[in-house]
This record gives C-alpha cells, structure tokens and sequence, in this order.
C-alpha cells in the first residue's frame, strides 16, 4: 500500500512537473507592445496586379510570412500578420550599426578606439594585435579577432580563418564576435542597455507600432547555455511593418517625415562598401560589398540586410523603396523549438527581388 502511494505521488509529481515546463515553454519571450508614440504608415498607390499575384501565395506557405513594400514612407503591399513580433536574427546587426550612428553624433562613441582603449577582452585572451583593432573595424567585419562566438553558424565556423592570419581592418570575414562585441561595447560607451537607447532614439522618433525596449534581449531569450564569451549575443524582436519603416527612413537619407533621425552623413558612410567580396574566397552570392554592417549590392545599387530563417530587407534609395519579408521563427521556447525541428526555410526571396525589378522599370 505505501510502495503504491509512493508511486501515486511520483507520478503526479512528473506529470506537474512536465506541465509546468509546457506551460513555461508556451510563454512568449516578447509581446506586441502599443506605444504611445507610435504612428500609422499611410497607404500610396498598391502595385500592379502582376506584381501582386508574385508577392501573394495562392496557397497559404507552410511558415507563417510577412511580406511590405514601402514606396517612400507609403505601403503599396502587405500581405500576412506585418504587426507580428519576429526575432530579426542578424538584421540586428544593420539596426546596431544605425544607432551606433546616432551615438557618434551625439558624441557618445569614438569609432576610432581600440579594443585595448577600450579595455575589451575575451575569455580566450585577445592578443596585442586583436586588441588594435578599432570599432570601425568590427563595424566592417574587419576586426581580425577569430574566436568562436555566441550564435554563430555556417561559414562564420568553418570559414573561419586562422588566429593572426590577418591584420585588424585588413580582411572582412563575417562574424558573430564582431557584432556580439559592437553590443557589449555600446552599452559601455553609452551608459544604456542597447534597448532603452533604441526606443529613445530610433523607434519613438519614426513611431514605430509594436516597439518597446523590452524587445532587445541581451543573452538567450530562455537562458539556453551558449558559448562561453564575455561578449552576449543580442536578440531584437521587430514587426515587419516596423523594420520596413527603418528601411524607409535609411533609403531617405536618414530621414523621417521631415525629421532628421540619423545624419545624412553617417548614412552615407555606413552604406558605403569598405570590401570587395568579389575577392573573398567565401561566395556571398547576391551580394559583393559590405559597409557598417549593411549588406551591399552595386549592380543593382541596393542595400540589404540578411537573417537567418530567410528574412530580408532591400533598400533602393535611388527609387525610394524599401521590400521586406519575415517569416516567423517562434516567439517561446516551444514554437522556436517547433521552427528549428522543420528545415523547410519557405520564402519567396526570389519574387521579392523580381517585384524590386519590375517596380524599377516601372518607373
């Protein structure tokens, strides 16, 4: 009788215990916020019927996708949930670039100090020469420092050339350190979390819908183990329409409705390409320069960013146009677990990039 009573309450322990965990799995890290800055994008006029039957899937896609195009600051396509939260993966890395933009003009930053003015180190002891290398280094991809670093994946592992094969601003190699130690050298420099300085300065001025800065999360969002490094991966959470409207307001030179959100001038030099990918021996495809962290393109004079899950954004700023499409890749521990179980990617990157086209010529 006691063996069995024991049993009983063995049993409704792991079963509690295995509900508890479900439901914590079920909580989503980040929530759709509804700022009171926010403002709501206007509509211009829709793309051609052509443009749309590509954009829009006859039958729903496997993921849930969120596709916008803006002309100027104006929608003329939506299709999905574009006010839905998603993880931008390494988009991140182009929206620290700006605000890294808005912290040298307020004379927060010096992108011209070394890791060792700095006072920036690693668990795996950076060397003399790591230590040169400047912020603007690391905003290239050029830092010349080739540790493992936290959510790094692909060729950012086996590309990864050798320590000390190569100078500090002398070779791109793209890379999770370089970002994840922009990150934690921000909110050195600045004296914020990487959050509460982007709300303040990029989202609050643009009116972003579904920003709060509780949508930065430094380190994993479920307190997964990572790699060991004293430089944190950081996770920003977008809407579509919101990430679309950032794109918008870089293809304007940095403006928004008439304001002055970052300057003209580090605009230019960010989206100015500081290395010829062509001559990388990594094939980057679509792409064959890079400058602060933005992805470039000269054929067809447009400015990418690239996440992993297939999300993209292309900026045209000679055409005033910005096209973006997200796919979800789970909000919780569970529907981020259901997401990396299912390796079908489902984008339509391709239809993108022929509506970029056809509203190029239509102009």
């Amino acid at each position: 009788m006691k063996l069995k009573k024991i049993l009983k309450i063995i049993g409704v322990s792991i079963f509690g215990l295995i509900f508890i965990l479900l439901m914590v799995s079920l909580i989503p890290r980040v929530s759709n916020s509804s700022p009171a800055y926010q403002t709501e994008l206007a509509y211009g006029n829709p793309v051609s019927e052509e443009i749309e039957k590509l954009l829009t899937p006859e039958v729903a896609p496997e993921r849930t996708r969120a596709v916008i195009i803006l002309e100027d600051e104006k929608i003329i396509y939506e299709y999905g949930p574009t006010d839905k939260i998603m993880n931008t993966a390494s988009i991140r890395k182009s929206l620290i670039g700006l605000l890294y933009g808005i912290a040298v003009d307020k004379g927060l930053i010096d992108i011209y100090k070394t890791l060792a003015e700095l006072e920036i180190d690693e668990y795996t002891p950076l060397t003399d020469l790591e230590k040169t290398a400047t912020i603007q280094d690391l905003l290239m991809a050029k830092s010349g420092v080739y540790l493992p670093s936290q959510g790094e994946h692909d060729n950012q592992i086996t590309q990864r050339p050798k320590r000390g094969n190569h100078k500090p601003g002398s070779y791109f190699h793209m890379n999770n350190f370089d970002a994840n130690a922009l990150g934690t050298i921000f909110m050195q420099e600045t004296g914020m979390s990487i959050g509460v300085f982007m709300e303040k300065y990029l989202a609050e001025p643009l009116g972003l819908q579904d920003f709060s800065e509780d949508n930065v999360v430094v380190g994993d969002p479920w307190f997964w183990p990572k790699k060991k490094s004293m430089h944190k991966q950081y996770y920003m959470y977008l809407s579509t329409r919101d990430l679309a409207r950032i794109g918008a307001m870089v293809a304007n030179n940095g403006r928004w409705r008439g304001t002055q959100i970052v300057s003209q001038n580090w605009i230019k030099k960010s989206t100015t390409s500081y290395s010829n990918l062509k001559e990388n021996h990594i094939d980057y495809g679509r792409y064959d320069g890079f400058g602060y962290q933005w992805w470039l393109a000269s054929d067809t004079g447009t400015i990418w960013t690239d996440g992993y899950g297939e999300r993209f954004m292309i900026i045209d700023p000679s055409e005033k146009l910005t096209l973006v499409e997200q796919n979800y890749t789970g909000n919780s521990l569970f529907t981020t677990g259901l997401w990396l179980l299912n390796k079908n990617m489902d984008s339509n990157l391709s239809g993108l990039i022929k509506a970029h086209t056809m509203l190029k010529q239509k102009k």
